[in-house]
């Protein structure tokens, strides 16, 4: 079925409806950066997804047909089988910072991408299954975990999906955060799905910024309130936004709302900062 009359920004705002598990989590961030690559068709991309997704189900029936055990680490095989080593998508670590890693629609055309967007591929191909498969913000990696029948493993789905036991993870703290940092629960939380989009267009939004596109990072921002409306932070990103872009009306709109709902004071104070900077 052709899908050349996809409404991207439709299907965000529908996806604001829906459940974490009834979004198909990597179409949503192919939705995301969709109004970015003009002229281009849908259709590749989600048959990709859903290529991926049937060639995992092949590869797990294949593993229990072979006298794998029904667990965790099965499913954990089909999903790196498939994903990393058929259609190797890898890290993209010469150009980790650069806008391309985080955009669903140019790692499928390249292969490579962020620790976040290979967390994606991952997680929608499990929930495509009915497995629960999260990530996890971990500290400078975005970790996945899958879990079936009360076993849980922890893996990195930019290292070909390698199991990151308890000393791998209190490494990672340590390299990341210096030799006294202690690995905590705080960063073996799971993130939603609607959570782990955010992250990723988090990405998109401070290379544009970077990179001096504020139109561009501002329509990501419209993109992201429209997913979660309920994100007051998100107008303060708005405002900063709309008064560089020169619309100063916007600005003090989207300013003014997030020092209503800002429960803060000191972040209140900053936004009323902003506003008196604002031109009349």
């Amino acid at each position: 079925m052709l899908r050349n009359d996809f409404n991207a920004l439709d299907y965000i705002s529908s996806c604001a409806l829906k459940s974490d598990r009834e979004i198909k989590i990597a179409k949503l961030a192919v939705a995301m950066v969709y109004e970015d690559h003009e002229g281009i068709s849908i259709d590749r991309y989600i048959n990709h997804l859903e290529k991926m997704s049937s060639e995992v189900e092949r590869r797990y029936k294949a593993l229990i047909k072979a006298g794998s055990d029904d667990d965790a680490a099965t499913r954990l095989a089909a999903l790196k089988h498939v994903i990393s080593d058929t259609h190797n998508y890898q890290p993209d670590s010469e150009h980790h910072e650069i806008l391309e890693g985080a955009d669903m629609i140019r790692i499928i055309d390249r292969g490579l991408g962020c620790s976040t967007a290979l967390g994606v591929l991952y997680m929608d191909a499990a929930h495509r299954q009915g497995w629960d498969v999260e990530g996890l913000n971990f500290p400078s990696r975005f970790l996945c975990r899958i879990e079936h029948q009360g076993e849980r493993l922890i893996f990195d789905p930019s290292s070909a999906c390698r199991m990151m036991e308890a000393h791998n993870l209190r490494a990672l703290v340590k390299q990341t955060l210096g030799d006294e940092a202690e690995l905590s629960t705080e960063y073996l939380k799971g993130l939603g799905t609607r959570q782990t989009i955010v992250h990723l267009c988090n990405h998109i939004k401070h290379r544009r910024i970077e990179m001096g596109e504020y139109a561009q990072a501002l329509s990501m921002v419209k993109r992201m309130r429209m997913l979660i409306p309920e994100e007051y932070r998100l107008l303060l990103d708005a405002g900063v936004l709309f008064a560089r872009t020169d619309d100063a009306e916007q600005a003090r709109l989207c300013l003014n709302e997030y020092i209503e709902k800002a429960p803060n004071h000191y972040d209140r104070e900053d936004a009323r900062m902003l506003l008196s900077e604002l031109p009349e």
